[in-house]
């Protein structure tokens, strides 16, 4: 799935440059199983072949891909953040009674995240870090209402810091780009596992809590 992927972007990518990664960056944010570092190792890796490695050409990767990709990020990702924000709340009042959580441990979850003095610098840091699920980081930050001001700017520049460091591995390892993105599609497939299994940890012992009272 992942080379006929590759193999349909690298025209887009050469063609249509910066517009083809900001798209891409868009379209791997709204679906899912598209591995959010395919995007960028591939285009860097297209775009960049075979240009040495120079303060000029860093330029040239930061404005042609690693600003491109960090708003295609931004802006996919406030379609989850945006339903999450929404429904999330609703959702639990309906449905917390079933999962043992209610809006006052969302609320309480919420109020210790606010308070936190390093709530901006753990959220910028888990959007720099390609292996944590971006869906991941979207949902949570809607779930708890996090500001949309901040959201937005944490995430356009923690997203750009990772589009620079991936752009950087595709364009320097050139053809080892398609093994590294299979491994980091791998590592983040099995983190978003742990974090599912760690919320459904978290819902079974609230619901444990409550039968004993």
């Amino acid at each position: 799935m992942l080379t006929s992927i590759l193999t349909g972007l690298e025209g887009f990518i050469v063609s249509y440059g910066p517009w083809a990664v900001f798209g891409g960056s868009i379209l791997e944010q709204v679906v899912t199983p598209i591995p959010s570092s395919v995007v960028v190792l591939g285009a860097s890796f297209f775009l960049m072949k075979g240009v040495a490695l120079s303060a000029g050409s860093l330029q040239t990767m930061f404005f042609n891909i690693s600003i491109p990709a960090a708003l295609g990020v931004t802006l996919g990702s406030l379609l989850y953040y945006g339903i999450s924000y929404k429904i999330g709340i609703p959702f639990v009042e309906r449905a917390g009674k079933y999962l043992g959580v209610s809006v006052e441990d969302l609320e309480g979850v919420e109020k210790r995240v606010k308070e936190s003095r390093y709530e901006n610098l753990f959220l910028f840091t888990a959007r720099c870090v390609p292996v944590i699920p971006s869906i991941a980081i979207s949902l949570f930050c809607g779930l708890i209402r996090y500001n949309p001001r901040n959201y937005v700017l944490i995430t356009f520049f923690g997203a750009m810091v990772q589009a620079s460091i991936l752009g950087i591995i595709g364009w320097q390892f050139g053809n080892f780009y398609l093994t590294l993105s299979e491994g980091l599609s791998f590592i983040d497939n099995i983190i978003l596992v742990v974090l599912v299994l760690v919320v459904v940890i978290f819902v079974l012992k609230k619901r444990s809590e409550k039968t004993r009272d």
